[in-house]
């Protein structure tokens, strides 16, 4: 027997497929724990696997359902769609949980990876390091705003320093104007309190972990940073070649192929920002020390094609190499 369940915020339809005769069972129950065990205690346990999409939602499902021994099998759900054709059809969750169940049976369910606790827990945290981060930016944004407004122009970057602290500190500024400035340096404090305890987490468990002791030793990548590709890699044996991981992080460039004529156009961007990001990040790290071992490749690229490319280039290869690192650790256990 095969199910599938599509999820939403107050009810769950769910499906159950008979591959023999063809039979389906469906019903509709509500979001909760007790519906979704009383609708598994139907199966008689009889289930082969349930796919459900990685929707908002999802985690506590699979979890629920891995609990009572069920395999889950997450679908990526613009390619489950995309797999109905461009063809206009009509979309309700009978028809949604049936397509899933149809897909699942015929081994045709496009996946989605299924992280581990570990992961899973470790991505939560570089995660919210990352909005943390993007908040922090836009109240630096709104508070150099206003000092423009008020004819105080700055460099954006010297507000979250505390040598640009001072300089704030000293103006002469208007009471209400004085008020709004105050308030928006505690939210950038508050944040930046937050970011330093996940970062003293994070660093703890860079120490322990051999995996992220791994890629540690990449030329530009720190405790922060390891985790952050740990975090989006996860397990890289669900990577058969490093190139596929370079794709998930969306750092391929689009092949435009026709007949004789084939050239690169821009980066796909299709994979997972975060990873992109962390990648980007180490290369440009590597790319200020002159005694980086990605240093020449940075030079050459530079010299064709410019410093973003060059950076890109060198983002690939870390991530080749971050590959390499932890499939041989996986290969070794």
């Amino acid at each position: 027997m095969y199910a599938a369940i599509d999820i939403h915020k107050h009810v769950f339809q769910a499906v159950t497929l008979d591959p023999e005769s063809g039979q389906l069972d469906e019903a509709r129950l509500p979001a909760t724990r007790e519906a979704l065990a009383g609708w598994l205690a139907r199966s008689d346990g009889q289930l082969v696997a349930v796919a459900i999409e990685a929707t908002c939602g999802w985690r506590w499902v699979a979890r629920e359902l891995q609990a009572r021994g069920v395999d889950v099998r997450l679908a990526e759900p613009a390619q489950a769609r995309a797999l109905k054709g461009k063809k206009r059809q009509a979309k309700t969750d009978r028809l949604d949980a049936r397509w899933l169940v149809m897909l699942l049976a015929k081994e045709m369910l496009p996946g989605s990876w299924l992280p581990p606790e570990d992961i899973q827990q470790l991505r939560d945290l570089t995660r919210l390091r990352q909005a943390l981060r993007h908040d922090r930016t836009r109240w630096a944004q709104r508070l150099h705003a206003i000092l423009l407004h008020e004819g105080w122009p700055c460099s954006r970057s010297e507000l979250l320093r505390p040598r640009g602290r001072r300089w704030l500190e000293a103006l002469q500024l208007d009471r209400h104007v004085r008020r709004v400035v105050e308030a928006q340096i505690e939210m950038i404090t508050v944040i930046e309190e937050q970011m330093a305890e996940i970062d003293r987490e994070l660093r703890t468990l860079a120490r322990g972990d051999r995996r992220l002791l791994a890629l540690q030793t990449i030329y530009g990548v720190g405790p922060v940073l390891a985790c952050h590709l740990l975090a989006e890699i996860g397990d890289a044996g669900r990577f058969r070649r490093a190139r596929q991981l370079v794709r998930v992080a969306g750092l391929d460039p689009v092949v435009l192929e026709s007949g004789d004529s084939r050239r690169r156009g821009k980066l796909s961007k299709q994979g997972s920002p975060h990873l992109r990001w962390a990648l980007v990040q180490a290369a440009q790290h590597t790319a200020r020390r002159a005694e980086s071992p990605d240093r020449d490749l940075y030079l050459q690229v530079k010299a064709r094609a410019g410093g973003q490319r060059a950076t890109l280039s060198t983002a690939r290869k870390i991530a080749r190499r971050a590959h390499h690192l932890l499939a041989t650790l996986d290969n070794a256990a």
